[in-house]
Order: structure tokens, then sequence, then C-alpha cells
């Protein structure tokens, strides 16, 4: 599952153009406003209203179904367990919290897919701007943040790596009962964490002999990206239409 998350959220096809792409800020605060209002939503006819939306954005942004189905695929068991576990208050209210889980994460996917990990770290560095006059370290934060996503491929290929080494020295993490198992798995997380340390140190001595925090501000290729006419437009109303919807239904 990890393996999946990590090829459609860092790997994305945000490196093509498309006519429509909003503003990395834009995207992730509709997202907020869109996860918000799905929990006030209480009725049928609001989640099909939040389906449609859903399959717009899915359609705009040229995300591929067949990644985003992939993704989707362990939230099955997921689905499968609030299902049962709303039995007692009847099978529609299951249903209807599993629907609200596909959609949350069929929002989240999207925009995952629509955009790469540097515009994620500057549009979060941009949207915790206004924090500076708090003197929250918030070039830091940004930088932790897109280390962060930069060491998830690094995590994936090594977890791989150190299982196939143990696959190949007749490891079975497949057989025998449950505690057995936990401890077979052990011989592919500790070193796996020793290896995750061991980059971190690396990490940290190269940023030390590149002077990192010698200046008080940092620049940014970016610059001080404006949002346009079209990114405000659809940011309004985003706002307007789930406070609506959220409201009505």
């Amino acid at each position: 599952m990890s393996l999946l998350f990590y090829t459609g959220a860092m790997q994305s096809e945000s490196t093509h153009s498309h006519p429509l792409r909003l503003s990395a800020r834009v995207a992730l605060l509709m997202l907020l406003a869109y996860s918000v209002a799905l929990f006030f939503v209480d009725t049928w006819l609001g989640m099909l209203v939040f389906t449609v939306a859903a399959a717009v954005a899915v359609a705009l942004s040229g995300a591929s179904l067949r990644r985003i189905g992939a993704c989707l695929a362990p939230l099955m068991f997921i689905l499968a367990c609030t299902v049962l576990f709303q039995i007692p208050r009847g099978i529609e209210a299951g249903l209807f919290y599993a629907v609200r889980i596909v959609l949350l994460a069929l929002g989240s996917f999207v925009v995952a897919f629509s955009y790469d990990d540097a515009q994620f770290v500057h549009a979060f560095q941009s949207l915790l701007a206004p924090f500076r006059v708090l003197r929250i370290p918030v070039d830091d934060i940004a930088t932790m943040f897109s280390i962060a996503l930069r060491f998830i491929p690094e995590g994936v290929d090594e977890f791989h790596r150190v299982e196939a080494a143990q696959r190949s020295r007749a490891a079975r993490f497949d057989d025998g009962a449950l505690v057995a198992r936990i401890a077979r798995w052990g011989g592919v997380l500790i070193p796996l964490l020793v290896g995750m340390f061991r980059r971190a140190g690396v990490l940290a001595c190269a940023m030390e002999a590149r002077c990192y925090g010698a200046r008080p501000s940092r620049t940014s290729l970016h610059g001080d990206e404006k949002l346009a006419m079209r990114d405000w437009s659809c940011l309004l109303a985003c706002v307007v239409a789930v406070l609506v919807l959220s409201y009505f239904l």
C-alpha cells in the first residue's frame, strides 16, 4: 500500500501542463473546504452532489483512473469494517460512512496526482507565511516537510531491498503464528530504521557543510507568486458551494 501511495503521489502526472491547472495553494484550500463540508452532509442527496463534484474534479485533473483505482483498492478492508461496525445502526448508515471515506480519499488522490512534491512544499510554505509574525520558523518547517516527502521513496526502496535480502535467506514472513511472523518482520524493520537514521545523519552533515541556517531568511526559486484571477474565482466558488451544500444538505 505504501508503494501504491508513493507511486501515485510522488510520481504523478503533474509534469504535464493542463489549461485548467490551479495553484497548489488553491488546490489545498479547496481540498480542505471539501473535506470539512463532507462531514456536515448527512443526506444521500448531499453525497450524490459531492460524488458528482469529485467526478468532475477527476475529469478536469486528467488523473489516471487506473492509478486512482489502485490507490483506492487498499481501502476495501477499511470500508468493509466500517459497514460491519455500523450494522447495529443499520446497513444504510454503514454504506453512508463508507461512501464518505471513498469521497475523502478520492479528493485527496486527485490533488496528490495533480502536483509534484516541490509544488506542495511551496504551497505549504506560502500558506504558513502569516505565522512568521509569531516567529514560527516557517522556512524550517517547510524544509522538514520537503525532506520528509523525499525520504518516502527512499524508505520504500530500502524496505523492499531489505525484504528481498531476508527472503533470499529463506525468511518466511507469511508462515507460522502471528507472534512468530511479527518477530520475523523485525529482521526487516530494524535494518530499515538503522539505514534511515544513517541517511538522516549524512543529510544533516551535508546541510551543515552548506551552511544551512546561516542566513535569517531564505530565498526561493519560485519567488512571490501571486494567485491568478481564475485561482481566486475557483476558490471563492468552492467555498460558497461547500457552505451552501453543507447547510442545506
